[in-house]
């Protein structure tokens, strides 16, 4: 802990239930941290995993934290043993539909078979994205199935990023929490756990001001892409380059440094979309037109038509059926997760009319995706090949040497949808390097 005079009996023990992408960040990083932390799940198979030593999802830096939580971090099926937690965090992720509808279902069951095993006294400390009004209910629930219990509920803002999680439970930039009431503050025993060993600001409102200020942080980032991808298209118009107008902006006192200011193909991955969708709802439901969030949504969906745009202005006007790389098949690096991913649809759009070989250093595709070859290495996936699409921006592809492009492919034609490759590849004239925001040279 960062607080090295505190004693191991001083430590409160912390709970953690529900063991998917969060809960386990959150056992493993609590436990690192020198707290005895019992992880519960009611899924047999993902606690057997575990106990195991098995981790489950793929984030850097995960296994040595793992290894450094050592004997402080249990994993349980046995919800009897959250009896012995003082502090409990509820962090199950929560599902959502193809629509961005949120599904609580899972949370509802997972909760009513835990909320007995709550000991009294116990500060309860639910995370995820729910919407709003949802933990206040909760309150209602605990007490309705409990009404001897003595608790306090705490709302806790995740914003874990996949791909950097740990860093993320490490080293968060602030803390956000909502209680029942604000003025009150957390009490001594939350805030060891919560804030102590953190040492960063700690911002405390109401439930709902803590449930919208998840939503309204993700709604910022996507207005932050949908206005990179604006100025980007313009750029390629009348012939301006998208980075040097983004690395005079980042200079401005006025904006972020660490926006989301790089020009992609819309969102992947669902969570940005499916706060968009879920606070439009929202809006209509209390008498709003949510004019702004419906323009980033739909701007977001037609990203995908410059990848189209790309591929038949160039690769397809000279082969019928030509040979495709794609470099990058999950929705963004430091996953194997495929949900929304761009892959897909240029699977589904050209896997009849090209050729398509596939390399991603993590992801794999379901046995129901036939038409598409995935080979073990990068520079396998471009032999003899017609063009190269880049979707993912893994490390490995940061590749700053013309020779493998001018020696693998037929034609060397590279669609850089992340912007990775280095200005070797990029400038060099006999490959026709296509990237969003930057003109487009002419090839004879």
């Amino acid at each position: 802990m960062s607080d090295t005079t505190k004693t191991h009996s001083e430590t409160p023990q912390v709970g953690i239930i529900g063991l998917s992408h969060l809960g386990i960040i959150w056992s493993v990083g609590y436990a690192s941290l020198g707290f005895d932390v019992i992880g519960y799940d009611s899924e047999s198979r993902a606690v057997e995993t575990l106990q195991k030593g098995t981790l489950p999802i793929p984030e850097p830096n995960l296994p040595e934290l793992f290894k450094k939580a050592g004997s402080h971090l249990q994993f349980t099926s046995d919800p009897e043993l959250l009896k012995k937690c003082r502090v409990v965090f509820f962090a199950r992720d929560v599902p959502m539909d193809e629509e961005g509808q949120i599904d609580l279902t899972e949370i509802n069951n997972l909760l009513d078979k835990t909320i007995p095993y709550l000991a009294s006294g116990v500060d309860f400390i639910f995370m995820g994205q729910v919407p709003v009004g949802y933990t206040r209910s909760l309150g209602s629930r605990i007490r309705k199935y409990r009404p001897e219990l003595l608790f306090s509920l705490i709302y806790r803002v995740e914003t874990l990023t996949i791909g950097q999680a740990v860093n993320d439970f490490l080293k968060p930039d602030r803390i956000i929490v909502g209680l029942e009431d604000s003025s009150q503050g957390l009490n001594s025993r939350v805030q060891a756990v919560l804030h102590d060993p953190f040492k960063v600001p700690l911002v405390i409102g109401s439930y709902e001001s803590a449930e919208l200020t998840k939503s309204a942080i993700n709604v910022y980032l996507a207005n932050s892409v949908t206005f990179v991808n604006a100025i980007a298209d313009l750029c390629e118009k009348v012939g301006a380059n998208i980075h040097e107008i983004v690395a005079a902006m980042k200079l401005d006192r006025r904006f972020s440094p660490y926006s989301y200011w790089r020009p992609g193909l819309g969102f992947a991955g669902g969570h940005l979309e499916r706060d968009l969708m879920s606070l439009s709802r929202l809006a209509k439901e209390n008498g709003l037109v949510p004019q702004l969030l419906n323009t980033i949504i739909q701007s977001s969906k037609g990203r995908y038509r410059w990848l189209v745009q790309a591929l038949e202005e160039t690769i397809f006007t000279d082969h019928q059926k030509p040979t495709l790389s794609l470099w990058g098949l999950a929705y963004k690096k430091g996953t194997d997760s495929l949900h929304n991913a761009h892959c897909l649809k240029v699977i589904r759009d050209y896997g009849e009319r090209a050729n398509i070989l596939a390399y991603d250093p993590l992801a794999k595709l379901p046995s129901s995706i036939q038409n598409v070859r995935v080979v073990s290495d990068k520079f396998e996936a471009l032999r003899q090949s017609d063009g190269l699409i880049i979707l993912t921006e893994w490390d490995e592809f940061r590749i700053n040497e013309a020779e493998p492009f001018l020696q693998l492919m037929r034609e060397p034609v590279i669609i850089d949808g992340v912007n990775i490759l280095g200005p070797k590849v990029k400038q060099n004239s006999s490959i026709n390097y296509i990237a969003m925001g930057i003109p487009r040279r002419s090839h004879l």
